[in-house]
């Protein structure tokens, strides 16, 4: 009696746990579906994007030269421009197209959820790492940004998946030789997916060592094959590392950088209500970590895999930060965020039964996901706006058939590939000089050109747009040409208009 009494206990529970894995895999392609509606509506763009579209939009030649000068591998842009000549086939709008590429790994991973995660943990974890993969912070915005982020989360997370398989005795050569392929895949889609791919690597090493030396031979196999396989472009990377040496924006390492970091990954932006940040919000991800700890201190050691995979990642990038130069932004997290969420989905799933921590701990899951998913679409609609703003201000100052001068490759490639494209835009040739007199003199040799006069004769305006910084001044009167500046907000740029004497 006592046993069939328990045994029914258990079904029940096993039970509650599939039709809440199933609602919740639902509620995940609603959102999937969701998310993809706001990015295909919603269409505001960021220089990254713009550098990205302009790029599959060169022609193969100078898409070659970019991606050697770009400092991230290439193989995001290689899709993008795979699905770009698609829809250039088919007539669909780029952006829509460079939208579609970044949601596509959310679906792959829900596919995995549903089938690999499912089998390897059930489906009360399957459904719950669907859920949070959707919607817990930054993922959405990430889902639909035209960068390379949710293909190295999709890499990552396969990755961690298969080596998972591997470690509970599925070590195939068809296992090793999938992992080793997405090894290869998360290595040239970014730098950080690169490094979690390593830790995986390291973690699975370890396991091995421990419990299974004889799997050790496949496994030095998968290594040496993905070593040698990135082994090539190590020296685009030196070349890449070579050029931002002096001039790399990531902000150094501090205190309030690493808290940056958690606040990043667990708490969601302030769209919601007008209320202090620190007060509000972050109070949610404090909740989420605290929640993250005390799964960490019931689990057994195994199940902490993932989870400690997505620390090992920041941690790697802070120490290359100090010992090198700041290299390590917030947003190079996402790719490892598959490992973290899945890792904690795999620890709540198994204190189902315990109510006092997955409760709580589910409660906090869904109301970040609540705010988070009001603000993705607060943030699109935003973004939206203040484009469609910036184009209407451009072109009303800037108009249409008119020469652009450039000083800097950065806003040139900006105006030329998405802002100005109905114009002649032009950028001089960038040197180390920092002294305006040269770029002065450039203008002129410019002006000179008989093609140039001849646009100007048939009513050209000129303008110059500068983003160079110089030691000395920028001197409006010339021989040949005053400069007078334009009002316009540009940010980091100062716009001019060039009227010829």
């Amino acid at each position: 009696m006592g046993k069939n009494f328990k045994l029914e206990i258990i079904m029940k529970n096993l039970n509650k746990e599939d039709k809440l894995g199933k609602i919740l895999f639902i509620i995940s392609i609603i959102t999937l579906l969701y998310v993809s509606y706001i990015g295909f509506t919603k269409l505001g763009m960021w220089y990254d994007e713009i550098y990205s579209l302009g790029m599959v939009k060169s022609p193969f030649k100078d898409f070659i030269n970019f991606a050697f000068l770009d400092v991230h591998p290439p193989l995001y842009y290689l899709i993008f421009k795979v699905f770009y000549k698609i829809g250039v086939f088919l007539g669909i709008n780029p952006i829509i197209v460079g939208k579609f590429t970044s949601l596509l790994p959310f679906y792959l991973i829900l596919v995995l959820a549903a089938t690999k995660v499912r089998k390897n943990w059930g489906c009360l974890t399957a459904g719950l790492f669907a859920f949070c993969i959707v919607t817990m912070p930054q993922l959405m915005n990430f889902a639909v940004e035209l960068r390379m982020y949710s293909w190295g989360l999709f890499f990552v997370t396969a990755s961690f998946i298969y080596a998972y398989d591997i470690l509970n005795k599925n070590s195939t050569w068809k296992s090793w030789g999938i992992l080793t392929l997405l090894t290869i895949a998360s290595a040239y889609t970014h730098y950080f997916s690169a490094v979690a791919s390593f830790v995986i690597y390291l973690f699975l090493l370890a396991d091995l060592i421990r419990n299974n030396k004889n799997e050790l031979k496949k496994y030095f196999t998968s290594a040496i094959i993905a070593i040698l396989s990135f082994t090539p472009w190590l020296i685009i990377l030196k070349q890449q590392a070579a050029s931002v040496s002096s001039s790399y924006w990531i902000a150094p390492i501090t205190l309030n950088r690493i808290l940056g970091y958690f606040w990043f990954v667990l708490s969601p932006d302030n769209q919601v209500i007008n209320a202090n940040q620190i007060a509000s919000f972050s109070v949610l991800g404090l909740l989420l970590l605290i929640g993250v700890i005390v799964l960490l201190i019931k689990s057994d050691k195994k199940d902490t895999y993932g989870i400690l995979i997505a620390v090992c990642v920041p941690i790697i990038g802070i120490i290359l930060s100090l010992i090198i130069k700041p290299v390590f932004h917030p947003r190079y997290l996402i790719p490892v965020l598959g490992c973290l969420w899945l890792g904690v989905s795999i620890l709540l799933g198994k204190n189902f039964s315990n109510k006092k921590i997955f409760i709580p701990i589910f409660v906090i899951i869904l109301l970040v996901a609540s705010v988070g998913c009001v603000n993705f679409t607060q943030t699109q609609i935003n973004d939206q706006i203040n484009d469609t703003n910036k184009i209407q201000s451009l072109e009303e100052t800037f108009g249409s058939g008119n020469l652009i001068i450039y000083d800097a490759f950065v806003p040139y490639f900006e105006m030329n590939s998405y802002y100005l494209t109905d114009d002649h835009n032009f950028m001089l040739t960038v040197t180390e000089d920092k002294d305006f007199n040269t770029t002065a003199n450039q203008i002129s040799d410019v002006l000179a050109d008989p093609g140039i006069q001849n646009e100007i004769s048939h009513g050209s305006k000129v303008f110059f747009i500068n983003y160079k910084h110089y030691d000395n001044e920028i001197t409006l009167n010339h021989d040949t040409y005053n400069l007078k500046k334009l009002p316009i907000d540009l940010d980091k740029y100062t716009a001019y208009e060039v009227e010829i004497k």
